[in-house]
């Protein structure tokens, strides 16, 4: 039986993607000479869909949940993920160079809310986790080396951030400038603002994101729409309080290097989407996180993600 016109109005979308952040991915560089240091792997699996989490609904009574018609709407996102940070190393010396940060590992779990419009998003996010040994950085990193060990450095994670619970509040907003969704070639500014508190990481950031392209979707609403391909860039700048990662555990510091209190990133990269079907790879450089770190570490992403509607 065909669908009726107006069925669409009650599809809804859910959409699973990995992330996988990795100095691997800097094909830029020859593989012997991209960086293993730092934030050096990030892998994380998200869930985007449903009604909003029941702490929040309190507070987003009356709008309904995302569907693929609506402009205005509710909805959650749910990710797991572990990132690893490593110190600088040569590749015949497992041992950090001298005022390198620590090896650290942060594994989690985080819950958000999202308010969606067409000119703005709104998320708050809860994340739990724990560093030190739970965290399974040191196993992860030596499977992963093992994949490649000709390109990887040898790390020593006898030296590393201890056990701690960790929580994370944070809060962001996004503005869309200018979209251009509705015709064949679009252009638009995403500017946002963030703040996290908790006691891994207390910051605050400012940054914006451009993009364009050919059937340009919208950057946060539900959309079925078919083919896209888009190119973005954007510049952001963190103020820090606190980061766990470079000043220690909170009751026993341990080995720690302290952090700079600006940190600026840059990224470019380029999108591709078909139907349901999304792939994303995204280059990234950041300034020096703390005293003796680089002064510019590149990082990338690759993102790859299926959307179902029903």
């Amino acid at each position: 039986m065909a669908a009726l016109p107006g069925a669409a109005i009650a599809q809804t979308p859910h959409t699973v993607s990995i992330r996988a952040d990795n100095d691997a991915f800097d094909f830029w560089m020859l593989p012997w000479n991209r960086p293993d240091e730092e934030y050096s792997s990030g892998v994380h699996i998200t869930y985007d869909g449903g009604d909003a989490p029941w702490w929040s609904r309190r507070f987003q009574r009356g709008t309904p949940n995302c569907t693929i018609s609506t402009r205005a709407c509710r909805t959650a996102r749910i990710e797991i993920g572990q990132d690893l940070y490593t110190p600088a190393t040569s590749a015949d010396n497992p041992l950090p160079a001298p005022g390198s940060r620590p090896n650290a590992g942060w594994l989690y779990l985080s819950e958000s809310a999202r308010s969606l419009s067409s000119t703005r998003s709104d998320e708050l996010t809860l994340t739990l986790g724990v560093t030190g040994p739970p965290s399974l950085g040191e196993t992860m990193q030596s499977l992963a080396h093992r994949a490649a060990p000709e390109f990887n450095r040898p790390s020593d994670w006898s030296d590393q951030v201890g056990f701690e619970p960790g929580v994370i509040v944070r809060y962001e907003q996004r503005r869309a400038i200018g979209s251009g969704a509705e015709r064949s070639f679009g252009v638009d500014v995403i500017p946002r603002v963030a703040i996290s508190a908790g006691n891994v990481s207390t910051a605050a950031e400012l940054g914006f994101q451009t993009r364009a392209g050919w059937h340009l979707r919208h950057p946060w609403l539900p959309d079925a729409g078919g083919a896209e391909i888009a190119i973005f860039g954007g510049l952001s700048g963190r103020a820090i309080a606190r980061d766990l990662f470079l000043d220690g555990n909170t009751f026993d510091r341990g080995h720690h290097v302290g952090h700079e209190p600006f940190v600026g990133s840059g990224e470019l990269g380029v999108e591709l989407r078909a139907r349901g079907f999304s792939l994303l790879y995204r280059a990234v450089n950041d300034t020096r996180s703390y005293a003796a770190g680089p002064k510019w570490h590149p990082w990338a992403s690759v993102i790859c993600g299926v959307t179902i509607v029903h």
